[in-house]
């Protein structure tokens, strides 16, 4: 049982505080931490706790004030402007946010995540070789670099030579991110650089049938890799080939998946593919995430049929739901998704692996957004410069789905009326010429 916050020491109490919240016990977490505020008003510590625990608890703008509190006592702490800028940017606030990182970075420059939390402020506001660069800073980087140095594979010095040489790219963070990235790697080709790319195995076909991709890997080795000449993280490519907005390249397919486990009948009506949850462990699901019965509006349109895309969520509500056909059966990696989606007319997905690998299979993709969506996507347009055949429909308050719903319901009626009849589907793309 936790103790009161009169029956220790304050400095312990300051040191309990993370330790609650690493336990999950947020409602002692808030107890404690704002009992320590009470305690000692006059030190920018608890309250900069204080605005962290409401963070974890999806409270940004009460984080705000604690934070800002914070600052009114230490002025120059760069730890707590970082957590400021992470809460504006939570409430919309992204000028203010920007504004608060830059402070952070000006008062701490050795402060690794706040620098690549700056990188991600001047990439969302479309300052892709600055924000490129402050996102080298990111400690992920280092420490998986460090693992393979470890191993005897240095780091690539970024130089090209006459003679070919032979890299090793690590995939980092989600599936998405890793389809995003891998339009860098034909630049490298042509600079006459072998490329190998190290993922997750249920990414590895994929990855195989990316343009410029020679070969795969397995993520994490035990055993030092022969045979190359250096080693670079995926999501540092652009800034080894200094790309900024200009130069970004934006290829309409460069993914070439394999042949399907199935093939939709073609009986003339659009297929509309759906995705409406991501990964439920991602940190960041349950705003990117909507509710299958919100879709409903969408499922009413006539002369369409929907394809859920879904693999291990809400697998039985699609079963229960005739109005859905269920792929997953037919999935069991990326590359069998990538199959699926090249079959459909239209992908309709939240921010997830769907819509990355939709627009580099050059696939008519809508994608809905949370109010505060991730970086690449910006913060007002319409359209992304990633992926030409992706069109944005975002949130205008946090939270509500219904108003993103009823326009892509809109846009969904229209399609339907001007594609019947007309459309003309790709013929499917497989890796067998004689496919």
């Amino acid at each position: 049982m936790t103790s009161e916050p009169s029956e220790i020491d304050y400095e312990d109490g300051l040191q309990l505080v993370p330790r609650l919240v690493a336990k999950g016990q947020m409602s002692n977490a808030v107890r404690w931490v704002d009992e320590l505020c009470r305690h000692r008003p006059d030190d920018a510590r608890p309250h900069n706790q204080a605005g962290l625990v409401r963070q974890r608890l999806n409270n940004p703008g009460e984080a705000v004030v604690h934070f800002c509190r914070a600052l009114v006592l230490e002025p120059d702490a760069g730890e707590v402007w970082a957590n400021l800028g992470t809460a504006r940017r939570h409430v919309a606030e992204f000028e203010a946010a920007f504004i608060c990182r830059l402070r952070s970075v000006r008062c701490r420059p050795e402060l690794l995540d706040a620098r690549s939390a700056l990188g991600l402020s001047l990439l969302a506001a479309g300052d892709y070789r600055e924000g490129f660069a402050e996102y080298e800073h990111r400690p992920e980087r280092r420490i998986t670099l460090k693992s393979y140095a470890a191993l005897g594979l240095r780091a690539w010095d970024g130089k090209y030579t006459d003679r070919a040489r032979r890299l090793l790219v690590v995939t980092e963070q989600g599936a998405g991110d890793t389809v995003q990235f891998l339009r860098f790697v034909p630049l490298l080709v042509d600079r006459g650089v072998e490329v190998v790319v190290a993922c997750h195995e249920n990414l590895e076909r994929l990855v195989r049938s990316a343009s410029g991709v020679a070969t795969t890997v397995p993520l994490c080795p035990t055993e030092p890799p022969v045979g190359f000449d250096g080693v670079e993280m995926l999501m540092s490519l652009p800034t080894r080939l200094d790309i900024d907005r200009e130069s970004l390249p934006a290829p309409t397919r460069y993914l070439t998946p394999a042949e399907p486990q199935h093939r939709l009948p073609d009986n003339g009506v659009l297929r509309v593919g759906l995705c409406w949850t991501g990964r439920p462990e991602h940190s960041l699901n349950a705003l990117r995430q909507i509710s299958f019965d919100e879709l409903a509006p969408l499922l009413a349109i006539p002369q369409l049929e929907f394809y859920s895309l879904q693999v291990s969520n809400d697998e039985q509500t699609v079963l229960n739901d005739g109005r859905v056909t269920d792929l997953a059966p037919y999935i069991d990696d990326f590359a069998d998704t990538a199959a699926m989606i090249d079959q459909m007319d239209l992908i309709i997905t939240v921010d997830t692996s769907v819509a990355h690998i939709a627009g580099a299979l050059g696939v008519p993709v809508w994608t809905l957004l949370a109010q505060v969506a991730d970086w690449r996507w910006g913060y007002d347009s319409e359209s992304t410069p990633w992926y030409r055949t992706m069109r944005l429909f975002r949130q205008t308050s946090s939270g509500d789905w219904r108003d993103v719903v009823d326009r892509i319901a809109s846009e969904l009626r229209g399609f339907a009326v001007r594609h019947t009849g007309g459309f003309r589907r790709r013929p499917f793309a497989s890796l067998d010429p004689s496919g």
